[in-house]
């Protein structure tokens, strides 16, 4: 057995004010926190999920891609922190409120329980140089309350997970305190990576998964789903409709026209729906970097481009789903070219072609 070593603290986080968004890593959801992947997070006790949405929330601001030429350098400066030397963490403190505005010390101390034996173990990071450093731990090590705040260890191995984020979500940072079930706030992080298009499901591969105990998919539709979906039409960014067929269940997410909690306000949610939306767009067609920076450059300079291009896409859709072809088939360029023939058609329509005749974005040269 390894001979544990005293952890040695390289970072303090306090506590930041609370954002209205926060950046979700995929492989987070993906790889720990996936029931498919590891069934026991089913069993995380919600105030477990809040906390992980606070410490997201508190890192918000150093999160950065490794894949970014630009943040290289900050890749560097973690490595040289955290990833040279066994035993590294970062230390977390914030207030108790801040989990529980009821301070409900009870079902927090249950949720710091869960995220201690979480992946309990010991847990290897390899940096850039090929050298292996581990830390001994669950998700977080050695928490404590006390005088009304929370603090606690979370290794380098942790961390890397949470910092560096070449792929994420934006997610509704409140969404933890608006849902009462962890269940249901890992089915709204698996939405936010469901096509515009939906996707179908296998009733009996999802309860499965999920550990329900319905008798059939109407059943769990009525009983879980409708539920949920009132819900995040209310309290989230995004939210979804579902159809029942035999054992199929068609779930097709949408972005929600208002958001009712507190805080969020329309500035933040529009940002919220062009970031992830942009995302789609070069996911699912293969569009580099400069195409991305091309529309946000647009839509930056007038909002409005951005519901056109939306109509666009739209107009594509239908286009591509009456010749029965799909539309991944278009990536790169021939995306780009299709797009384009869209984007002139729908201004042309708009108000605007009587304003500015011929002023549709160009987003390829003609």
């Amino acid at each position: 057995m390894k001979k544990q070593e005293e952890p040695i603290e390289k970072r303090h986080y306090t506590s930041k004010g609370n954002s209205e968004i926060v950046n979700f890593p995929r492989s987070l959801r993906r790889d720990f926190l996936s029931p498919a992947t590891y069934p026991e997070v089913l069993d995380a006790p919600i105030h477990s999920t809040r906390i992980i949405f606070k410490i997201l929330n508190d890192i918000s601001y150093e999160q950065f891609a490794s894949l970014n030429l630009k943040q290289k350098k900050q890749l560097n400066l973690f490595e040289q922190e955290f990833l040279t030397e066994n035993n590294s963490y970062a230390r977390f403190t914030f207030k108790v409120k801040d989990i529980s505005e009821t301070y409900d010390y009870t079902n927090i101390k249950r949720g710091l329980e869960f995220l201690e034996n979480f992946r309990r173990g010991w847990q290897k990071s390899t940096n850039s140089k090929g050298k292996v450093v581990q830390s001994m731990g669950g998700f977080i090590k050695d928490s404590h309350m006390s005088d009304g705040y929370i603090t606690f260890l979370i290794s380098a191995y942790w961390l890397e997970k949470l910092l560096i984020i070449d792929e994420y979500n934006v997610a509704s940072a409140s969404i933890a305190w608006r849902l009462s079930k962890s269940k249901q706030v890992f089915f709204y992080l698996w939405l936010l990576e469901v096509p515009e298009n939906g996707t179908k499901v296998n009733f009996s591969n999802l309860q499965q998964v999920w550990a329900y105990e319905y008798k059939n998919a109407n059943t769990f539709a009525k009983n879980v789903l409708k539920g949920l979906k009132g819900k995040l039409d209310e309290h989230s960014n995004k939210s979804f409709n579902y159809s029942v067929k035999g054992e199929n269940i068609h779930i097709t997410p949408y972005y929600t026209k208002t958001i009712k909690t507190p805080g969020v306000s329309k500035k933040a949610k529009a940002k919220q729906e062009v970031t992830q939306r942009l995302a789609y767009w070069k996911r699912r067609h293969a569009l580099d970097k400069s195409n991305i920076d091309l529309l946000k450059d647009y839509i930056s300079k007038d909002f409005s481009t951005f519901k056109l291009f939306n109509s666009a896409y739209s107009s594509l859709v239908s286009e591509y789903r009456s010749k029965n072809i799909k539309l991944t088939e278009l990536q790169g360029d021939s995306f780009l070219s299709n797009f384009q023939i869209q984007i002139k058609e729908a201004y042309l329509k708009s108000a605007w072609q009587g304003i500015l005749p011929g002023g549709y974005p160009i987003i390829i040269p003609d």
